[in-house]
């Protein structure tokens, strides 16, 4: 498939963001991929032999504000081959829960959206676009995504079993798609618009990453299905993993699924950042 990408103007490098991205740049461009509404893209370039390293994906939370969260990879990535992009998916091409924290797999009514324009199926081909730009041989890419962000993230690795996702981390997610097939969509896989392949899916490395403070209501999803996942962020987290594991028991199956607690952390995208950015080192 062929991109056609329009770029912006690099505010940060002074240059227009078609030239090559070079070690230590950061700036933002506009990505249209053929038929799809454009978006912008925040990105962050570390430091050393970057054709060696691997691109990481960042998905922002409820407020949109991927420009914030590319702020806040820049200095994790000062010392590391990696380059960061950040894609903005805003409010007004891609209102609600349903365009954003679900991937646009389903529209406001809850019908099924057809693959090809799911706001998942702009992660591939972004990839591609970084990797042309920054040089970065490795196909495969991390993700990491806070809050909608982490909602966004561990519903791609259930509905997007092909993508060539080395390692994911999804931090302090309101609420989860559990791989339940007892319960329906969006909170268990029951008649979920795609099938989840759930021994797959467990052989998947994700880390489940939580705030030990990360219990305050605020834009926390109070109805019955998200209820029963928990009063807080951090029980619903680990819920989500223990479901999983359970799962992956019951099916006798390979589990590689971590959770991980940052203690001290609230609802903050910035350390949490800090905390996924050594994950995704190891």
């Amino acid at each position: 498939m062929v991109l056609l990408v329009t770029f912006a103007v690099s505010a940060a490098c002074g240059h227009p963001t078609d030239d090559p991205w070079e070690p230590g740049d950061t700036g933002s461009f506009v990505f249209a991929p053929p038929g799809r509404t454009p978006i912008k893209v925040w990105y962050a370039v570390g430091s050393g032999d970057v054709a060696s390293g691997r691109v990481v994906v960042v998905m922002h939370g409820t407020n949109r504000n991927a420009a914030d969260y590319r702020d806040s990879w820049v200095p994790l990535v000062r010392h590391r081959p990696w380059a960061v992009v950040a894609p903005e998916f805003d409010r007004d091409d891609f209102p609600g829960v349903a365009a954003y924290n679900l991937g646009g797999m389903v529209d406001d009514s809850g019908e099924p959206v057809p693959q090809s324009a799911w706001t998942f199926s702009y992660l591939e081909p972004l990839v591609e676009q970084a990797r042309a730009m920054s040089g970065v041989r490795e196909r495969s890419f991390d993700l990491f995504g806070h809050s909608a962000g982490a909602q966004f993230v561990h519903r791609y690795l259930e509905f997007v079993p092909t993508a060539p996702v080395r390692r994911a981390v999804a931090a302090n997610a309101g609420w989860y798609t559990e791989p339940d097939p007892g319960v329906d969509f969006p909170y268990g896989v029951r008649d979920a618009p795609r099938p989840v392949d759930l021994p797959a899916l467990f052989a998947r490395d994700l880390t489940v990453l939580l705030g030990s403070d990360d219990v305050e209501e605020e834009n926390l999803r109070q109805d019955a299905g998200a209820s029963r996942q928990g009063p807080t962020r951090i029980d619903r987290g680990e819920r989500f993993h223990q479901v999983a594991r359970d799962e992956a028991r019951d099916l006798d199956t390979p589990f590689r699924w971590t959770l991980q607690v940052v203690p001290g952390v609230a609802h903050d995208h910035s350390p949490m950042s800090a905390a996924a950015a050594e994950i995704l080192a190891r």
